[in-house]
């Protein structure tokens, strides 16, 4: 099983990215664990189906890379990945840089959308 997690803006496609909420249907359906860390409060507002597809969200009021720590540390995984921006490539996130700190993979909404998993 593999963890991961989703930044929102300019990453999944109800707030403007790539990433299809059939997609990360698709990584459950396969038995892997989908989250959420970004703008999480979009999610609810936008997605009703939300809840079958996400086992977590945040980072509410802690930085990406601690949040991704947190997951990390109580979700035991094969592979932990985090799909968002590159700042000034992709988006404004800086979701490359929380990855690395946090000690997971990253892969782009770009790349997540073409295929990469």
């Amino acid at each position: 099983m593999n963890v991961y997690a989703f930044d929102v803006d300019e990453t999944l496609e109800v707030s403007g990215g790539p990433v299809t909420m059939a997609s990360i249907a698709e990584l459950v359906e396969a038995g892997h664990v989908a989250g959420v860390c970004g703008n999480w409060a979009a999610i609810p507002r936008s997605y009703p189906g939300w809840p079958r597809l996400f086992c977590f969200i945040g980072p509410m009021t802690m930085t990406k890379h601690d949040f991704l720590t947190q997951v990390k540390a109580y979700i035991p995984a094969e592979r932990y990945v985090m799909v968002g921006n590159i700042p000034g490539v992709t988006g404004a996130s800086p979701d490359k840089d929380a990855a690395a700190l946090a000690g997971w993979e990253f892969i782009s909404e770009a790349e997540f959308a073409n295929g990469s998993r």
